[in-house]
């Protein structure tokens, strides 16, 4: 019997159907057999534990509440559901005039393809799932999820995409992931409203995979945008009704997405090198426990530990690190030249070094990550013998004491 289930569809197939509905019918007798199911668990979001009414704050802690479901970087990709009060940010009525809503049953997720999250550098969220099937070589399978742009989203984007993967792929940071999927939306998705998109392909794997991804694995650079009149923030699309199965009879593999080329590797400090903003940005670097950095631009009030306005653009930098990657744990190092008495030099440079740390907080960095000590005199990195030697001497770093 099983084996009849199998073969009559293929033999209707075979026929051919000039009605949509007839040829539909056909599919869905082959979908629903147990050799064609989908490999994706909760597909529409719609297992949880819990809705939230707020957007997504804590990463990976808040995807735990949705069942199979989880975010392989530290970024933050939302639940959306009717199932909250219409005053909840999570109620996508609310961002809509009540026009958007999922595209089946109450629940949708939502993520960012570009634009700039927490920090001013591009912003990349992902769903992650293990399938409840491996993907084999030598087999043809089909994928698709349905999206629509949020109607409150200033930009669209290209670049929606499914990579599969052979182990799970997990950071501790808010970076993009640079692979090139097997399933991608080459143009702009620029539905409006509660119109909804299909994304979709028919591909073969190299080797094993039993992981999906979902979102933009492409650097800014090589992602196509549209600008709308209204809106704001990035580009944020709902995704809902996620499905990977084996290519039915006739679905003919679709051409391989462009490849996605990754960055310049980041900078791995030497040990003990000495490294200012001056002359390396932040966000080049890899960063280890035991890294040093002078930030350069960070001024003061004369004999004060009072921090200047033109220090903001500086600290904002290191703030935008911060978020980028949430478990960096350092400590602010105030120094000064030899100037003055030891004791009120070594005063001085920790109320300097607190005042860093005071501003950090109020920008929202976890004070459970940050410390602060003043050294004064005690560690120069040049002679105190010139005004610019005493000048560099005078200085705030901040150290890698925990990742």
């Amino acid at each position: 019997m099983p084996q009849f289930k199998t073969i009559l569809p293929i033999l209707l197939l075979s026929i051919g159907f000039t009605n949509t509905s007839q040829a539909q019918l056909v599919k869905d007798l082959l979908e629903n057999d147990e050799g064609y199911s989908n490999y994706v668990s909760n597909p529409g979001f719609e297992e949880t534990k819990r809705e939230y009414c707020r957007w997504n704050q804590n990463g990976r802690n808040y995807m735990e509440n949705i069942n199979s479901w989880d975010s392989p970087t530290e970024t933050t990709p939302d639940l959306l559901s009717l199932r909250v009060k219409n005053s909840c940010w999570a109620n996508p009525r609310k961002h809509s005039d009540g026009k958007q809503g999922p595209r089946n049953g109450d629940n949708m997720a939502g993520l960012k393809t570009y634009g700039k999250g927490g920090t001013e550098t591009f912003w990349h969220e992902y769903l992650s799932l293990e399938l409840d099937s491996t993907l084999m070589p030598g087999v043809r399978y089909y994928a698709e999820f349905y999206t629509s742009r949020a109607s409150n989203s200033k930009l669209a984007s290209n670049n929606l995409g499914m990579y599969f993967s052979d182990t799970a792929v997990v950071t501790r940071d808010r970076m993009p992931l640079f692979f090139t999927p097997q399933v991608n939306s080459e143009k702009v998705v620029k539905s409006r409203w509660n119109a909804w998109q299909k994304v979709s392909g028919v591909f073969e794997v190299d080797e094993e995979k039993r992981y999906l991804i979902i979102g933009n694995f492409y650097h800014d650079n090589r992602t196509e945008i549209q600008e709308f009149d209204k809106g704001e923030g990035g580009a944020y699309y709902y995704i809902d009704d996620v499905k990977v199965r084996r290519a039915l009879p006739g679905e003919t593999l679709t051409p391989e997405p462009k490849r996605s080329i990754p960055p310049q590797p980041k900078l791995v400090l030497r040990k003990a090198e000495l490294v200012s903003t001056k002359n390396i940005k932040l966000d080049s670097i890899a960063f280890k426990i035991g890294d040093r950095i002078t930030l350069e631009n960070i001024f003061f009030e004369f004999d004060k530990a009072e921090l200047l306005s033109e220090s903001r653009a500086e600290l904002d930098k290191l703030v935008d690190i911060m978020t980028d990657y949430p478990f960096l744990e350092i400590e602010i190092a105030g120094h000064t030249d030899n100037v003055g008495s030891s004791d009120y030099n070594k005063k001085l440079s920790t109320e300097r070094a607190k005042s860093v740390v005071d501003y950090l907080i109020e920008e929202d960095v976890n004070a459970t990550r940050l410390s602060y000590n003043g050294y004064g005199s005690e560690k120069p990195i040049t002679s105190n013998a010139t005004d610019e030697g005493r000048a560099r001497n005078r200085r705030v770093e901040f150290v890698i004491i925990g990742n």
